[in-house]
């Protein structure tokens, strides 16, 4: 783990001081565990946004498919030189292979390479399992590292991985997947804290024996933890990994299968922080003018979904006092607590917090909400690394696994304020009802601007584009769908849509509302 401030700078966020021995990031690479079987499959998604965004005019793009030992079975080469919306699908090389079997574990490497820097080593792709009923998404996670200078300042700080949901039920198993990097390790270990949801604590270490180059590995936890299912007792818990894992970018797959409705709902895991305690760990209030930190979450509140907020143990020591305000589409603050709920990082507690019950029972559920989480640190101990996990279900659904989106909040920075404006992208699966919710929202405390939006649509079909506007008041949000902006006669299947905005504190999410009552989703990029 490179530091929070070694991240600021590499990928020259505004107003900080940029590296000028910086090598040219000319390579940025992914690597996704895949699977086929007969109830679901997987794709990669991507916007060919480095035209857009960094003025590239082509990128190269090598595709690579290894089988669950490492083996490379398919390689293919495409140029990336128009700002359309590409897919990459397993099914489709299985079959220019000729893959005969009925179930695929491995692997899809994604390098895009450039004469120009594109600052991030990592892309910005959505890894899709689906079937007809039901998709799940989560952004890039693991990937090979461009050289050894890119794996000391990311090896900088060895930590644990965690920050995600478990279930262990009769219907429901809990997984986590990765592919390992160029080196062979003789032995993997894994050493485990568990939390239930009474946050009590079981430990333990298991080994999951030698790990070729490039193995894919997907491991379900209940072989691995004795008594998982009755220590979790039928609620959700978390766990923390920590690992031997060497030789690439260690972010995990994770996530719950379930077996009477065939599905999986993944995320990817996050550094444990419990154990980071130098200065650079924290972020410094350097302005009384802005929150330490905060985040906006849309709520869904309709035929029976629900929205809960996941705090997890894994924040560098620190007492906390969440105060979580609730708007209402016109930004209008409905519902305030500035003492919500107060945390001592030291007890480890996992916290589960349902937003719908925050609601007054006369505000109409037709009505779209919006909460404004706001976290005030004791003695300046503000953590510069702070994930919480969004949960987005229905309960009438026969598919019991909502979404479980692990974002970040935003720290009270105000060099910020002075940065003209952001730039996001977002995925829409024409078929999936997917819905994008956008918050103005900010970490000043006296916020008053209104953002100005402008939105771009793109296709997989061809190069065709469209734009749209609208504004969105402070303190406020707009979600918008397929029914919107004559989507439906524009997007036949998928495609994406990015976002121009003249404020630096818009942030989004999306969710694919499938019409089963599956529930997917993850942040914006």
């Amino acid at each position: 783990m490179k530091s929070y401030y070694q991240h600021l700078s590499s990928i020259r966020e505004f107003g900080e001081k940029e590296n000028i021995l910086k090598k040219p990031i000319l390579r940025s690479s992914a690597i996704f565990p895949v699977i086929h079987n007969k109830f679901y499959s997987s794709s990669i998604h991507f916007l060919g946004y480095w035209l857009l965004k960094r003025n590239i005019p082509e990128v190269t793009l090598f595709i690579t498919l290894r089988n669950a030992d490492g083996n490379t079975l398919s390689r293919q080469t495409q140029i990336i030189d128009s700002a359309k919306a590409f897919s990459i699908n397993l099914d489709e090389i299985l079959n220019k292979i000729n893959y005969k079997e009925n179930s695929f574990l491995g692997s899809i490497e994604t390098e895009f390479h450039t004469t120009r820097d594109m600052v991030f080593p990592y892309p910005a792709l959505v890894l899709e399992y689906q079937n007809e009923q039901f998709n799940t998404c989560v952004h890039t996670l693991g990937r090979i590292y461009n050289d050894l200078e890119d794996l000391k300042e990311n090896d900088d700080t060895q930590v644990p991985e965690t920050g995600f949901d478990i279930h262990e039920t009769d219907d429901l198993k809990s997984f986590l997947s990765f592919v390992n990097g160029p080196l062979e390790n003789e032995d993997g270990i894994i050493e485990y804290t568990l939390t239930n949801s009474n946050s009590k604590k079981l430990f333990g270490t298991f080994h999951i024996n030698k790990i070729n180059p490039f193995e894919t590995k997907l491991l379900y936890l209940n072989e691995h933890i004795p008594n998982l299912a009755e220590f979790l007792n039928n609620n959700s818990g978390s766990i923390s990994l920590k690992h031997n894992f060497e030789g690439f970018y260690p972010r995990l797959l994770v996530g719950n299968i379930q077996k009477s409705s065939p599905s999986v709902s993944f995320t990817h895991s996050y550094y444990d922080c419990t154990s980071c305690v130098t200065e650079s760990d924290y972020w410094s209030r350097t302005d009384e003018n802005h929150f330490d930190s905060s985040i906006y979450i849309p709520i869904f509140n309709k035929n029976k979904q629900f929205t809960n907020l996941v705090i997890y143990p894994n924040m560098s020591p620190s007492n906390i006092t969440l105060k979580i305000d609730i708007h209402d589409k016109n930004g209008k603050k409905i519902i305030e607590n500035s003492n919500f709920l107060k945390i001592d990082s030291s007890e480890k507690k996992l916290t589960k917090i349902n937003l719908n019950e925050i609601i007054s029972p006369d505000i109409s559920s037709n009505d779209n909400l919006a909460a404004h989480v706001i976290a005030n640190f004791q003695n300046n101990r503000i953590p510069s690394r702070i994930k919480f996990g969004l949960n987005v279900g229905n309960y009438e659904s026969n598919f019991k696994l909502p979404c479980n989106i692990c974002f970040n909040m935003r720290m009270g920075n105000p060099l910020i304020e002075n940065k003209p404006g952001s730039f996001h992208w977002a995925p829409i699966f024409s078929e999936r009802n997917t819905v994008l919710a956008l918050g103005n929202f900010s970490t000043l405390k006296n916020y008053k601007k209104t953002a100005n939006l402008e939105f771009n649509f793109y296709r997989i079909e061809d190069s065709s584009t469209f734009s749209e506007t609208i504004s969105i008041s402070p303190n406020s949000e707009k979600r918008f769908s397929t029914d919107d902006f004559d989507l439906k006669n524009f997007l036949k299947t998928e495609g994406w849509v990015t976002i121009k905005a003249d404020s630096p504190y818009i942030h989004g999410y999306y969710f694919n509302l499938n019409s089963s009552g599956s529930i997917s989703g993850d942040h914006i990029f």
